[in-house]
């Protein structure tokens, strides 16, 4: 029974070594290479210069006429003709500020389908260290368990333990491979999702550390420093602007445009040829087109403020629960490392105080602290990264 307490007593003195944290160049290395935000920057390009295609004066009409006189007395008739239509939204700018807003809503629309993939990675690398951390735990566990049943065996053998106990710790062995395995596979699975989100290339991730959480004192104050790069409310402010130029451009557009070209007519001994101007007045449509659009600002408004009220609203309750998660994990990893129990146990069990049973339902007490502890600092990270996605 002594051989079996000093052999704990070493196992648990083994700690694991932790590497630095990685997860910056991890994301970094997935916002590069993932296949899905490069479709979406091809699509964000594209949908620019579609803004743009109609930013830019009417084409200008060439016509040409051949006629033939009857009777041939008359001789034959040409006609040549070149305009170029003149709008009003084109000549001050109108169309180009808007489509420009445009641009703006596509770029913030694409920032938020960019921070809701890093946020799926950046989940994926919490998942990914907390099993590097987990399996490290269950690695000593099983190297402790299977000491243990060594000695076990051998002291079996030399009567000085009966096969009750044996079984106990065999189970007790067992116990901790399964989980083994079970946490294997679950970290397969979460980098197979790294795989996948780094474009199908494999992501090798060995951090046993999370990174530090700077958690503001004083959440009004964050809000106000970090809101405005937030892509909701970004993406309703620019829709805003949008509508309201959208608005202009309809009054414009409800102004008459101007065509100016060159007409030239030849007959037989004459020819003419001038300047031609034309008006053209917009009267049955753009009464029409400006109510729409005005309502259209007026819903964007509703929508802005919406967005302001709802965004402040979701980011306090994710700071809330991120904050109280911290101090939870903060509060078990205290709470562990006043309580250890571990050597104590085994000095107990060394000097016979106490059976192998109740030595093994107390290491259990001591591994169930741990996990929850392993479970709150990952849970904490989470809820952390959840809060502050948009600012990845």
């Amino acid at each position: 029974m002594k051989k079996i307490a000093l052999c704990i007593v070493a196992l648990i003195a083994t700690a694991p070594l932790h590497a630095q944290n990685g997860i910056d160049g991890a994301l970094a290395e997935i916002e590069a290479n993932n296949t899905t935000l490069k479709a979406l920057q091809k699509s964000a390009e594209a949908q620019k210069r579609a803004n743009h295609a109609e930013n830019a004066l009417a084409d200008p009409e060439v016509g040409y006429n051949r006629l033939w006189g009857s009777p041939g007395s008359i001789g034959n008739r040409t006609d040549v003709s070149a305009s170029q239509e003149f709008d009003i939204p084109t000549i001050t700018g109108a169309k180009g500020r808007l489509a420009k807003g445009k641009d703006n809503m596509v770029e913030w629309q694409y920032k938020a389908e960019r921070a809701a993939i890093l946020l799926e990675a950046k989940l994926a690398l919490i998942d990914a260290i907390y099993y590097n951390k987990y399996i490290a735990e269950l690695e000593r566990r099983l190297s402790h368990a299977d000491a243990m049943l060594r000695a076990q065996s051998k002291s079996m053998e030399a009567g000085e333990s009966n096969k009750m106990e044996y079984n106990n710790v065999s189970l007790n062995l067992a116990k901790i491979a399964t989980e083994m395995k079970k946490a294997g596979a679950e970290r397969q699975a979460v980098m197979r999702q790294l795989e996948r989100l780094n474009g199908g290339q494999p992501l090798k991730v060995t951090e046993m550390e999370y990174a530090m959480m700077d958690f503001p004192a004083d959440f009004h104050s964050w809000y106000q420093q970090n809101a405005e790069a937030h892509p909701a409310l970004g993406y309703a402010r620019s829709q805003q602007l949008t509508s309201r130029r959208q608005l202009s451009l309809e009054k414009q557009s409800a102004l008459p445009s101007i065509s100016l070209g060159y007409i030239s007519e030849k007959t037989m001994g004459e020819h003419y040829q001038g300047v031609s101007v034309g008006l053209s007045v917009p009267l049955w449509s753009s009464s029409r087109r400006i109510k729409q659009a005005r309502s259209e600002a007026e819903a964007a408004e509703a929508m802005r403020e919406d967005a302001q009220r709802q965004l402040e609203g979701k980011l306090k309750e994710k700071y809330l629960l991120a904050k109280g998660l911290a101090d939870a994990a903060a509060a078990s990893k205290k709470a562990l490392a006043e309580s250890d129990n571990s050597r104590l146990l085994a000095k107990a069990l060394q000097a016979g105080e106490i059976s192998m049973v109740e030595y093994l339902v107390g290491l259990s007490y001591y591994y169930d602290a741990i996990d929850d502890t392993l479970t709150s600092e990952r849970d904490s990270q989470k809820a952390y990264a959840e809060l502050t996605d948009f600012l990845l």
